[in-house]
């Protein structure tokens, strides 16, 4: 009967010890999970300044696009008016510079 009782404790013993790996693994995975959690909305904030930032980009792209186009164009009047005058000819009017 001691040696049953003995045995019993054992096995207790051992299950106990097992319950506690377990909960100290669910534990620590748990603290995992809430760190993955928090990492994930770290990203998502990121990801949202950076599709911000983007926006802005292509924003100023644009402006600088037709700000390039419109000066493309003036130069080409300037050369076309200074090349008239090289060639001794009446230069065109010129149109009206936004200012």
């Amino acid at each position: 009967m001691a040696q049953d009782l003995e045995s019993a404790f054992d096995r207790l013993d051992h299950a106990i010890r097992t319950i506690e790996a377990d909960s100290g693994q669910r534990v620590a995975l748990l603290e995992e999970r809430e760190r993955l959690y928090a990492e994930v909305a770290r990203l998502r904030t990121d990801r949202a300044q950076l599709a911000q930032l983007l926006d802005v980009a292509r924003a100023e792209a644009k402006t600088l696009e037709e700000a390039n186009v419109a000066v493309a164009q003036r130069l080409s009047d300037v050369m076309e008016t200074v090349q008239s005058v090289l060639a001794g000819e009446t230069p065109p009017p010129s149109p009206a510079v936004p200012g």
